[in-house]
């Protein structure tokens, strides 16, 4: 909880000082009559003004996973993995990047609406850190270890080094400051995953070998009533 309330309070104070700060400069540059640098001024307070939105929305969603839950159902994984592709196409076609999804994901028990908020997730992560990847891809996997089934979301981005793995998933864990977003989307991915009975964990060997995001999930039991 002290560390909670630490880390919030700081990522909540950074743009309410931007809004401070801007805020004062607009009230000069209102007494000069410098309306160009007055439309600046609003831009930046706009822009921090919706950054605090974003981290309290996000905020509040990561307080209801675990309390309020949709019904359990079987969900592909393929199909699950082929929408979250359509969410992020945006950005997969401004980036360029080839996504590659396996036929023999699993089908799993989950709530469909979470799952797919993971998926989502985890691919918008994987382009925001492509780098400079001149041919970037993302693979949609599964593979078997000891008595498990993995699946994982892999790329070929720039990578995670081994003492940054566990931090990735902290609250407010960006390890690049000025990167886009909030730090909060895979703490929420963790959550949801362990509300779920599973695991997440990253494998990377470090800067420059991309990176690939596993996770487990419990299957659906044969003749289990609905």
């Amino acid at each position: 909880m002290e560390r909670f309330t630490y880390t919030v309070s700081h990522d909540l104070k950074s743009p309410l000082i931007t809004i401070q700060g801007f805020l004062g400069l607009l009230e000069k540059d209102a007494l000069a009559g410098n309306i160009a640098q007055m439309q600046t001024d609003i831009t930046y307070i706009r822009a921090a003004a919706s950054t605090m939105q974003r981290l309290l929305n996000e905020l509040l969603e990561l307080s209801r996973i675990g309390r309020v839950i949709n019904p359990l159902t079987e969900v592909s994984l393929s199909e699950l993995a082929q929408e979250a592709v359509t969410l992020v196409s945006g950005q997969i076609t401004a980036r360029g990047v080839q996504v590659h999804i396996a036929p023999d994901l699993p089908v799993v028990m989950g709530d469909r609406p979470r799952l797919l908020e993971v998926l989502q997730n985890l691919q918008d992560n994987a382009v925001k850190f492509m780098g400079a990847q001149p041919q970037p891809h993302i693979d949609f996997g599964v593979r078997r270890d000891a008595e498990e089934t993995v699946c994982y979301v892999r790329d070929n981005g720039i990578g995670i080094p081994p003492r940054y793995h566990e931090k990735r998933f902290s609250l407010f864990g960006r390890l690049d400051a000025s990167s886009d977003g909030t730090g909060i989307g895979l703490t929420l991915v963790k959550r949801i995953i362990e509300v779920h009975g599973g695991c997440i964990w990253v494998e990377s060997a470090g800067e420059g070998h991309g990176s690939t995001f596993c996770f487990t999930l419990p299957s659906p039991c044969p003749g289990a009533p609905e």
